[in-house]
């Protein structure tokens, strides 16, 4: 699965450093990280449309990425996935509202992660506005936690070719690239960088 934007794109909404730093004290702050329940449902449906959108929808065509997000987030399907014994979801909630979110999910690992005991990174997103406060690795951390304490030795993830500062973003946290597999948006085929990280 494709994994979105972590590093900071929307540089022009911040006018200084000094501002993002002030910013960045205040909305860590009261920001907590838990796991999501089916009670989330409707909140993280809309959420991972959005954020999905945030990320992408500039780079590709509005019909097929919209045709995506129609089928890969919709309440229904959101609940079954929170229902998957193979998936935990964890959610960033600030002020009661859900501002990021990450799912970590066991499947078949595709050849190149060499690992008997890995798991994938399916989904990290964060709301535009928080982007750049440290909510990303906060999240990250606490599905490299999860992981370990499953007894899983490699957390690997896919991230689109064309999007470099979110690979920048996984790098620096340990990440390396080791494959290549195919993405489908709608009927166009994408190439995602298959990265993993040892734990």
């Amino acid at each position: 699965m494709r994994l979105g934007v972590l590093s900071y794109p929307q540089a022009g909404r911040i006018r200084s450093v000094a501002k993002l730093v002030k910013n960045l004290g205040r909305q860590m702050s009261n920001v907590v990280i838990r796991k999501a329940s089916t009670d989330d449902t409707d909140a993280l449906a809309r959420l991972a449309s959005q954020t999905f959108l945030d990320a992408f929808e500039r780079s590709n065509e509005p019909r097929n990425i919209r045709a995506y997000v129609k089928q890969a987030f919709s309440p229904p399907q959101i609940a079954k996935e929170l229902l998957e014994d193979t998936s935990t979801f964890f959610v960033a909630e600030r002020d009661s509202a859900l501002i990021a979110y990450a799912k970590v999910r066991t499947l078949q690992a595709p050849e190149c992660v060499q690992s008997q005991a890995a798991t994938e990174l399916h989904r990290i997103y964060v709301e535009h506005r928080f982007v750049g406060t440290g909510i990303g690795q906060m999240l990250l951390d606490a599905a490299i936690r999860a992981a370990e304490e499953a007894g899983h030795d490699v957390l690997w993830l896919g991230v689109w070719e064309n999007n470099p500062d979110a690979a920048a973003f996984y790098e620096r946290f340990g990440f390396n690239q080791v494959g290549r597999q195919v993405f489908m948006m709608g009927p166009e085929e994408q190439t995602d960088l298959i990265m993993m990280r040892r734990l």
